[in-house]
């Protein structure tokens, strides 16, 4: 297998889209609406078929979070990439 689909639901779908790709400079890949019902966008990981999925409902969350440490860890190897990543996070407040 050479694909990994990391899939969350949110009810603030704009902001999240904004975090991953205006802050961390992740691509987005790609979106949809409406789609039964559901709405979402697609943003690039590093790595070859690597991509989450973040997707919102007309009628809200399907509920809250597994636990509340439902965490999806990113790792930065490279210093000065980590650090435009901490200023374009900081310019978003």
């Amino acid at each position: 297998m050479r694909a990994v689909r990391r899939a969350r639901p949110t009810d603030r779908l704009d902001e999240v889209v904004a975090f991953y790709c205006d802050g961390l400079g992740l691509p987005r890949l790609g979106s949809f609406e409406a789609h039964a019902g559901d709405s979402g966008a697609f943003v690039g990981l590093p790595g070859e078929g690597v991509h989450l999925e973040f997707t919102t409902h007309s009628e809200g969350s399907p509920g809250p979070a597994p636990s509340d440490d439902n965490l999806l860890v990113l790792y930065v190897e490279d210093r000065s990439a980590l650090e435009a990543i901490a200023q374009r996070l900081a310019g978003q407040g």
